[in-house]
C-alpha cells in the first residue's frame, strides 16, 4: 500500500469577488477539459462586476458565455466549447 499524499486546499478567500472569480476560472476549465458540457453560475454576490471579466476569460478559451437576468437575480453560463471545423 502506497503512503497517502498530502492535498493542499486553497487558503481561505474571505473576499467574495475573488470568491466568484476563483468559481469562474473552475467553470472554465470544467467545460475546457470537457469535464462539463456548460456550467451556470448563480448566486454570486459580485456577478455584476464579474461579467465582464468571465467573457473575457471564457473567449480567450474559446467557450460561449451568457448573462441571463430574472429580476433581480444574474446566472452566468459558461459553455458549451465553440466547435471547430
Amino acid at each position: 500500500m502506497e503512503p497517502a499524499g498530502i492535498i493542499r486546499l486553497p487558503r481561505r478567500r474571505t473576499d467574495p469577488f475573488e470568491l466568484d472569480v476563483a468559481n469562474l476560472d473552475a467553470a472554465i476549465e470544467l467545460v475546457r477539459a470537457g469535464l462539463a458540457h456548460r456550467v451556470r453560475l448563480v448566486g454570486l454576490s459580485t456577478a455584476d462586476d464579474l461579467a465582464p471579466i468571465g467573457l473575457a476569460r471564457a473567449q480567450a478559451a474559446d467557450i460561449d458565455f451568457t448573462v441571463d437576468r430574472h429580476h433581480d437575480a444574474i446566472t452566468l453560463t459558461i459553455g458549451p466549447r465553440h466547435r471547430r471545423p
